[in-house]
């Protein structure tokens, strides 16, 4: 018996460590705008080969210490995909420059396809609020010229409660005063390359000014008629900003609030709607 207990116990632990392994990892980024250096992330490998997919985890302004991306990892690591949970700052003080976070994101799609086993592809990513806009601004040229990225693209991404009504004042060239945008040119949304691009947006967030319709808006208001016709957008009507955070909480927001200089910004926990955020993720990222 008790060397049937110590077998089962054993291949548990193989299993374990087989299927939920992970670790730090770190390379190095430029921005073009004058800094570089190093930066961390937590890679997880799935079971044996894999698929051939990986899958980048960009977290919210809430900073990487929150864990929320960590269950998306678990996810994708568990449908095959080599998953990366990008670093790209502990909590909001410690909140790097914007061109800093955008040259991160450029060195872990240039990292991630240069792996072995990873088809450069099949490299996707995954972001949430603040991570949401990088997805987004993804699907625009102006991110793969600026970072000298050659043919190389992310083959999906996808947007989780992104801030809609600054990504339709960014189609219209007007982020001048907007935090995190005016230091992009005016006119750095207005050519695609067409990557596919799934929105998954908050009925009742608060940036959005409790608006439904502000992500639907967005995708309509898209120039590029490619671009538009890879872009779809899935609105929860009962969910809020950050429905995955795991907690109910408010805070104040300032200069992200459909326009108006500051307002209170209510997060709450739905795991009905985390739930179905994950299937319809799944059916976007496992498509054909």
């Amino acid at each position: 018996m008790r060397t049937v207990i110590a077998l089962c116990i054993a291949m548990l632990a193989g299993l374990a460590s087989t299927v939920w392994a992970k670790e730090w990892v770190s390379f190095p980024y430029a921005d073009p705008g004058g800094a570089s250096g190093m930066v961390q992330a937590l890679v997880r490998k799935p079971a044996g080969a894999g698929n051939g997919q990986a899958m980048l985890l960009l977290h919210h302004a809430g900073g990487f210490e929150t864990g929320t991306t960590s269950q998306y990892a678990d996810l994708f690591q568990q449908k095959g995909f080599t998953t990366l949970e990008l670093k790209m700052f502990d909590n909001p003080g410690r909140r790097p420059s914007p061109g800093v976070i955008y040259a991160m994101v450029a060195a872990a799609l240039r990292h991630l396809s240069e792996q072995p086993g990873i088809r450069a592809d099949r490299v996707s990513a995954i972001g949430l609020s603040l991570g949401a806009s990088l997805t987004v601004n993804a699907t625009s040229r102006w991110f793969y010229e600026r970072h000298q990225l050659g043919s190389l693209r992310f083959h999906r991404l996808a947007a989780l409660y992104p801030v809609c009504w600054i990504m339709s004042e960014a189609l219209r060239g007007r982020v001048d005063g907007i935090p995190f945008f005016d230091w992009m040119p005016a006119d750095y949304l207005q050519s695609f390359v067409g990557v596919p691009l799934l929105i998954l947006a908050a009925g009742r967030d608060g940036y959005n000014g409790l608006d439904p319709q502000s992500c639907p808006d967005f995708v309509k208001a898209i120039p590029d008629e490619g671009q538009a016709r890879r872009t779809q957008v899935k609105v929860y009507p009962e969910a809020t900003h950050g429905w995955d955070h795991g907690r109910t909480y408010e805070f104040n927001v300032v200069g992200a609030c459909a326009g108006r200089t500051n307002c209170r910004n209510r997060n709450v926990s739905s795991p009905e709607t985390v739930a179905r955020g994950k299937e319809d993720l799944m059916a976007f990222f496992m498509a054909p």
